[in-house]
């Protein structure tokens, strides 16, 4: 049996795409093997995650604290290299680049290794101030030649990387971070009882989930709720940034939506998915300051979590959501920065049944043709393997 390992200098468990790849290989009757920083157990909200049958999770040591965390990560380098000669894979999949730095090591060791870069963000060296970061880029780009197959979101991001790192290989593939079709989750009754203990059983709930942060508009998703009926309800859901949602929770205070707007920090799945399953529209905004916020249509987590469940949503009026919908209309537009724009968006949506069942049947269509994980690991995992 072939071997294949997946290294990511991180937690596997957030990255979805990264599961279902998992998932996936082992029914390609392949081993497989998942080598990740060892990341502490008081903090894991996600719980247990089924990488797939027999799927071994090899944690490199934690020895220092966050201080001397780069000494954390040169173990982790002489982890994998000691685990490739130990067990000798056949591939070998570098998530980020932070894993990808260590193929300067272990190209030494094995040089008829398939090496595959799979890029979740990147960003291009005029973006970056610091010389730390600038070095990091270059880096990543000199790295990235040495690599058989390249993997992106999307083709879009794959051509933006090959003109800047100049690496001119033919070998780049895209594979947007889809859901499979037949993909099962488990909910929690806990939501049911928020929602019956603050009398919300008859609202209309829409959410945000993913990050809660600076960078996807949600003050201004908050502001437009003032000029909504009170028959709809905002659930916001994740993992806080630097303490965001507690300047979130102020605002909500200042402006009495206490009882129009909740706040949900480090839910695990279960309750994620329960507050998906109540939702009858979804907000996917995201800052244009970024080159992969500029290129998130088809590939974001929130968006595809949405487009799985067969849920309405509302995004980003940029160039890149205009010219995706032109291709799949299964959702609506709106200028994030404009307040008003959003709150009539939402009351649109909610309130036009027309509209609504179209975008539901447009968004089911399109799942089942073209944005799930079995189409997107067709024309690149497939190909590569």
């Amino acid at each position: 049996m072939k071997k294949i390992f997946l290294i990511i200098w991180g937690d596997p468990k957030f990255y979805q795409t990264l599961i279902f790849l998992s998932k996936k290989f082992t029914k390609q009757n392949l081993e497989v093997f998942i080598l990740c920083k060892n990341i502490n157990k008081k903090s894991d909200i996600v719980k247990n995650i089924h990488f797939g049958k027999n799927v071994k999770l090899l944690k490199s040591p934690i020895f220092f604290s966050r201080k001397f965390n780069w000494i954390n990560y040169i173990i982790f380098n002489f982890y994998i290299l000691f685990q490739l000669l130990f067990k000798n894979p056949n591939y070998l999949i570098y998530f980020n680049k932070k894993a990808l730095f260590n193929i300067l090591i272990s190209r030494f060791f094995k040089k008829k290794l398939n090496f595959i870069y799979h890029n979740f963000d990147f960003e291009i060296l005029s973006k970056k101030k610091k010389f730390k970061e600038k070095l990091l880029i270059k880096l990543e780009f000199y790295c990235s030649k040495f690599c058989d197959h390249l993997v992106f979101p999307s083709l879009k991001r794959a051509l933006i990387f090959r003109k800047f790192s100049m690496n001119k290989s033919d070998q780049y593939y895209s594979l947007m971070n889809c859901f499979p079709k037949k993909f099962t989750y488990k909910t929690s009754p806990n939501f049911d009882s928020f929602i019956k203990k603050n009398g919300l059983n008859s609202k209309i709930f829409v959410c945000y989930l993913g990050s809660i942060g600076p960078n996807h508009y949600l003050t201004e998703i908050i502001e437009s709720f003032k000029y909504l009926d009170n028959k709809f309800v905002l659930i916001i859901g994740g993992s806080s940034i630097s303490g965001f949602a507690k300047k979130l929770r102020n605002q909500l205070i200042k402006n009495k939506l206490k009882n129009k707007i909740f706040i949900f920090e480090n839910i695990t799945n279960n309750y994620w998915f329960s507050i998906l399953k109540k939702s009858k529209l979804g907000l996917c905004f995201y800052n244009q300051n970024s080159l992969s916020h500029r290129h998130m249509a088809g590939t974001s987590q929130k968006f595809n979590n949405y487009l799985f469940s067969n849920t309405p949503m509302i995004v980003n009026n940029s160039s890149d959501f205009s010219k995706f919908k032109k291709k799949y209309d299964i959702f609506n537009l709106s200028n994030p920065k404009n307040i008003k724009s959003t709150s009539n968006q939402i009351t649109k949506v909610l309130t036009d049944k027309s509209r609504y069942k179209k975008i539901k049947k447009n968004m089911k269509i399109a799942f089942s043709k073209e944005l799930n994980f079995e189409h997107q690991y067709k024309i690149s995992y497939n190909k590569i393997l």
